[in-house]
């Protein structure tokens, strides 16, 4: 049951200093214990109702669309959409509110989610990507992302892990994962592992991160669950004289198309 409890919390200078000069940042706490706990059982009940399959909002993100086999990295696109109280929560809300203080504190800046879920034992890993290679070709971004973990995330189970700086860089070529393009999951090559900095969170602590920024989560190995709640808070984009390159996502609308999955590429 959510509680009433409000959770206030405000970014220090050092804190906002420290996001543009490393295109990362990681808080110990959004929201309250009560609300993750409350959040986890919404999180539980879209998964296990598949939400939004049918429009393409439920998939396996580390597997090829529309597979009937295990799923490694099943995602859920839209929570809010399905449950609309989730704006209400306190998470939503310092998401927003602080994600203004980093982009620009501009009433225009919007949320929206979705969440990542690692099964314990086998869930699969997120490559290393860039957020922007999933988004639209069209337009200059100006987001970022908030990732809270409804358990305790470590390196084991699938921590943030982050390149410094590599926000200040162009975008990296991607491809998908495995090579097939039926797989919605990307990743790059043009990365240096070594120079990964890891945020292991509590339940209910924090990343942020820029929509450029390297990052990655490895397998989780553990025995417990890694569940995640991601809101990507954006203000006004400006549109592209022309296009940016994308051809990976060209081979997946062309791979689904000659697969006959009519399914919205989101």
């Amino acid at each position: 049951m959510r509680t009433d409890t409000t959770f206030e919390i405000d970014l220090t200078e050092e804190q906002i200093a420290f996001f543009h000069d490393n295109g990362f940042l990681s808080i110990e706490r959004i929201t309250t214990d009560e609300e993750i706990e409350w959040l986890k059982g919404i999180y539980n009940q879209l998964f296990d109702e598949r939400a939004g399959e049918e429009k393409g909002l439920y998939y396996d993100l580390a597997a090829p669309r529309g597979h009937d086999g295990r799923e490694v990295l099943p995602q859920v696109l839209g929570p809010d959409i399905t449950i609309p109280e989730l704006r209400e929560s306190n998470h939503y809300r310092n998401a927003l509110k602080l994600s203004k203080q980093l982009l620009g504190d501009d009433e225009k800046v919007r949320a929206g989610g979705h969440m990542i879920f690692k099964p314990a034992r086998y869930g699969a890993e997120t490559p290393w990507h860039q957020d922007e290679a999933y988004w639209s070709p069209d337009v200059y971004l100006n987001s970022l992302s908030v990732w809270m973990p409804l358990d305790e995330a470590t390196v084991e189970s699938g921590c943030m892990q982050f390149i410094p700086g590599s926000h200040k860089g162009d975008l990296c070529w991607h491809r998908h994962i495995d090579n097939d393009p039926l797989i919605h999951g990307l990743m790059t090559d043009d990365v240096d592992p070594s120079k990964a900095v890891a945020c292991p969170l509590a339940p209910g602590g924090a990343t942020f991160h820029s929509y450029r920024t390297l990052h990655h989560t490895a397998p989780n190995t553990t025995d417990n669950p890694r569940r995640a709640y991601i809101l990507v808070c954006s203000g006004p984009e400006k549109k592209r004289d022309t296009p940016a390159p994308r051809p990976w996502s060209e081979q997946e609308r062309e791979a689904m198309k000659k697969a006959g999955l009519d399914v919205p590429l989101l």
